[in-house]
């Protein structure tokens, strides 16, 4: 059976003989992630000129330099009165923020076109595993986690993007547990979204930080304390109602229940707010009840 060579284009049910060779063909066709945000994440927010770096990248692409400004002007952040310059936007949010917030912004772009109520969710669930490992970072000290959160998925995008329609069947089935939604992975793209985001991030040349998260925040071996909060970040969006995938008798994990910062209402509140500023949409349809 000839594959066609469109990745959105794929019918139901339909496998190619090699898989594995399929998918990676088709994801080393995927255009690269944003290059002014790949610029972004490779820059030291400590540099003397590290302002004016920041700005000039956002000099060289202004969707990106358009969309930081209306995040910088909304609700959320609270500005007593209008941000009109990137630089202002810099020196009001700070550098890492703006980063932060560059990274959502080019990953909501990275969703292009494809269905709303297919990729809402995907997109839910790393914005809500991003604040959710920012929090829990701050409180150990450990900077950058919000990004690893938001980047943490990205190869569920690349293969829903590699494979098309074969793929809905993970983003809207229903799974025992999280192995079991892998497994259909590997049936039916010859590799799971962990393999396809580090292929994905070493093509597009990630922070070595970033490409670990991406790899590897399912796995049960020895990890850093880093991706030991992105796993738990990970795990509590899904309790919240944001999974990567639906899965059955989902409980809340150990640190949200032993946590009073970690209010759910608030950081429903507050992922909310932030998928409503660029989606334009309200995630009542989106986010799913917790089972308790």
């Amino acid at each position: 059976m000839q594959v066609s060579t469109n990745p959105l284009d794929l019918a139901p049910g339909v496998t190619p003989a090699d898989p594995k060779s399929a998918t990676t063909d088709r994801l080393s066709r995927l255009p690269h992630f944003r290059p002014a945000c790949m610029r972004l994440l490779n820059l030291s927010i400590h540099s003397q000129t590290a302002v004016n770096d920041f700005a000039d990248i956002f000099e060289s692409d202004p969707a990106l330099a358009s969309d930081l400004l209306l995040m910088a002007n909304s609700a959320e952040f609270g500005a007593s009165s209008q941000i009109e310059t990137i630089r202002h936007a810099l020196t009001f949010l700070g550098l890492e923020r703006v980063r932060s917030l560059a990274s959502t912004i080019a990953f909501h772009l990275a969703l292009g076109d494809a269905e709303p109520a297919i990729v809402q969710p995907l997109w839910a669930h790393g914005v809500a595993t991003a604040i959710i490992a920012e929090d829990l970072g701050a409180r150990c000290d450990r900077p950058g986690l919000y990004t690893a959160g938001l980047m943490h998925d990205m190869g569920r995008l690349g293969l829903l993007r590699a494979v098309g329609k074969n793929y809905l069947a993970i983003l809207t089935g229903t799974f025992a547990h999280m192995d079991e939604a892998n497994r259909l992975e590997r049936l039916l793209c010859g590799m799971d979204h962990c393999e396809a985001g580090a292929y994905l991030a070493d093509r597009w040349c990630f922070p070595v930080a970033l490409q670990a998260s991406m790899a590897a925040h399912h796995s049960d071996g020895l990890m850093s304390e880093a991706r030991q909060m992105l796993r738990s970040a990970c795990e509590i969006a899904g309790a919240l109602g944001y999974p990567e995938v639906r899965l059955d008798n989902v409980g809340l994990p150990d640190e949200l229940c032993a946590a009073a910062h970690l209010s759910p209402t608030r950081i429903r509140q507050q992922i909310d707010r932030r998928v409503e500023t660029l989606s334009g949409q309200k995630l009542g349809s989106v986010r799913q009840e917790s089972r308790k």
